[in-house]
């Protein structure tokens, strides 16, 4: 049986040798005090969360007539991960925080993420609704409710689905009507669905970050605002008091992650349910982006992050495995689709990890932040459709053993699947990346992005000659369906755009991850010719072939994703189902 295992040589290797996060001056970090949090992070995923995983899949939630109770494995791992500081991590030390550079705190989420995703979800919520009340909340948001929720005390959600509002936010029906005599309070009045996390016994009390629409709300997203809303309201010395007519009526029953508590949220069932505004009216969506945003990355991170532990698995399965005479491994098939595996999961792993490093270079070179917009979309909706079809190939490789529970696997496939569906479809992340972040800015950030890639290919040796060429037919491939897709809007074509945005973004998506492999080879292939250890050597020796891997299996397809847009002759809609 496989048994939990994460690949330090080639995370430390993204962090050290390909974004040197250790010379963030503003950390103070060294390579020890980088290895070290990566190392002691990773004790405390392989013996409080991944024992967690199988057994909180097999258990589930349960409504109960006091509440929603989650896996009863989760009480103990959630207790130790704050009270050890975990939760902690990466935030500002003015509220209790531990600073640490983005990249090493991402790393930190992938393994835990990897190991398991639904019990992630919990604290991963929590931190991203704190992180909306310390940046836009008042100072009474701030000083009542950050620090139970920092400690571990409150958990945090986000609720904005509706049953006829979902990727249509703006259609939401939820009403916040301010209370007499109570500046800043409003009587909220409605139901969300699909909230994740949205109540359990982990927490004291939930603190729900509510998008709803006050009186004077225009139709439409601009006239939503944000409230924070919990589930008991506070006594003076901040315990929990009476409840605000907050209610779980349901837990949905889902193809994966059942240890998350997925709930349908009824707020204001009798009419006396408050919120408190946070940030100004009419700001709703512009303050939950911050939430939003971060939850897109951590979604992809979810898909990057499993694709990496089920390589890990499958490759001990198939070295122990023989069939015909030998370990499955050597089998040509079988070595090609872990080759294939590995290549995808460490790309996705150095995409999220570049991604995140960009949040730290954007506080001094404010054109980073047009690089983050761009690359979201492509982490949430690439990581995540990836990541599912490297849990697929896992599968494929464990042959009928992978399809039984016996060996975890195919958890990894259920559990990856809803990546690609919540925090915006991938069909709406591909329409945000073509419409906002390319046509909407002329498409200035993705030339500044095209311009890096052209200096890291310039770098290659003649060795990857072959590499080279499929890079710059990739390229110019882009280009041509980028002309394309600008002509169509400037016709104001609009379905012809929309009908190509996937299929620009997945094209988009293997040459940004195919660069991203391409400067880790350039650095290995330096490092080898410098005169690497043989120990080092053999690693450093993998990284130039999974470049050539995905090259190989994986950027060609780019080239064909072009000639799909540009052969588009109607619109798709004229096509009859």
């Amino acid at each position: 049986m496989a048994v939990y295992k994460s690949d330090h040589s080639d995370i430390l290797f993204n962090l050290i040798d390909v974004l040197k996060v250790q010379n963030i001056e503003e950390y103070g970090f060294d390579e020890s005090s980088v290895k070290e949090i990566l190392n002691e992070y990773d004790k405390f995923v392989e013996n409080e969360i991944y024992p967690t995983r199988q057994k909180s899949d097999e258990e589930g939630v349960k409504l109960t007539p006091n509440g929603v109770i989650a896996p009863a494995c989760f009480q103990s791992v959630t207790k130790s991960y704050y009270e050890m500081g975990w939760f902690a991590l990466g935030l500002p030390e003015e509220i209790g925080g531990s600073p640490v550079p983005h990249a090493l705190s991402t790393m930190c989420l992938s393994l835990s993420a990897g190991a398991n995703t639904a019990w992630s979800m919990y604290p991963g919520l929590s931190k991203g609704a704190l992180n909306v009340l310390r940046l836009v909340g008042d100072d009474y948001i701030k000083s009542t409710y950050l620090e139970p929720m920092i400690t571990g005390r409150f958990g945090g959600t986000m609720c904005l689905t509706e049953a006829g509002a979902g990727s249509d936010v703006g259609n939401l029906k939820t009403t916040a009507k301010p209370i007499d005599g109570e500046n800043g309070w409003y009587s909220i009045k409605g139901t969300k669905i699909f909230i994740s996390s949205g109540e359990s016994d982990l927490y004291e009390n939930n603190i729900h970050l509510v998008l709803a629409r006050t009186p004077q709300g225009k139709p439409g997203p601009k006239g939503i605002s944000l409230f924070l809303v919990p589930r008991y309201r506070l006594n003076d010395d901040g315990s929990n008091g009476e409840s605000n007519d907050v209610r779980c009526s349901g837990v949905e029953h889902k193809m994966g992650i059942h240890g998350s508590a997925t709930c349908v949220m009824n707020f204001g069932d009798n009419d006396d349910c408050r919120g408190y505004l946070i940030g100004n009216e009419f700001e709703g969506m512009q303050n939950m982006f911050i939430m939003m945003n971060e939850a897109r990355l951590d979604v992809g991170i979810q898909g990057e992050s499993q694709a990496s532990l089920a390589y890990e698995l499958t490759k001990q399965y198939a070295a122990e495995r023989v069939q015909f005479g030998t370990s499955i491994i050597d089998l040509p098939d079988v070595r090609r689709t872990l080759l294939k595996m590995r290549a995808m999961s460490r790309g996705l792993r150095s995409l999220m990890l570049y991604t995140s490093n960009l949040f730290d270079l954007a506080k001094t070179d404010k054109k980073y932040e047009s690089y983050i917009g761009l690359l979201v979309p492509i982490c949430k909706a690439f990581g995540s459709d990836a990541g599912f079809n490297t849990c697929v190939d896992a599968v494929q490789v464990h042959g009928g053993y992978g399809y039984c529970t016996e060996y975890g696997i195919e958890q990894f496939v259920r559990d990856t699947k809803i990546a690609s569906l919540y925090e915006g479809t991938n069909g709406i992340q591909a329409i945000d990346f073509v419409m906002r972040k390319i046509l909407k800015d002329k498409g200035a950030a993705l030339r500044a992005i095209s311009e890096d890639v052209f200096k890291t290919s310039n770098q290659l040796s003649d060795e990857f000659s072959f590499e080279r060429g499929i890079f710059s037919k990739s390229l110019a491939a882009a280009q041509d369906a980028m002309g394309f897709i600008g002509k169509m809007a400037k016709e104001n074509k609009m379905n012809m755009v929309l009908q190509n945005c996937t299929d620009f973004l997945e094209l988009s998506s293997h040459i940004v991850v195919a660069w991203r492999l391409m400067e880790s080879a350039w650095i290995a292939n330096e490092k080898i010719e410098a005169g690497a250890s043989d120990d080092e050597k053999e690693f450093l020796e993998s990284k130039i072939v999974d470049f050539k891997i995905y090259c190989s299996h994986y950027l060609v397809d780019a080239i064909a994703r072009s000639k799909t847009i540009t052969s588009s002759t109607a619109d798709i809609l004229e096509y009859k189902i």
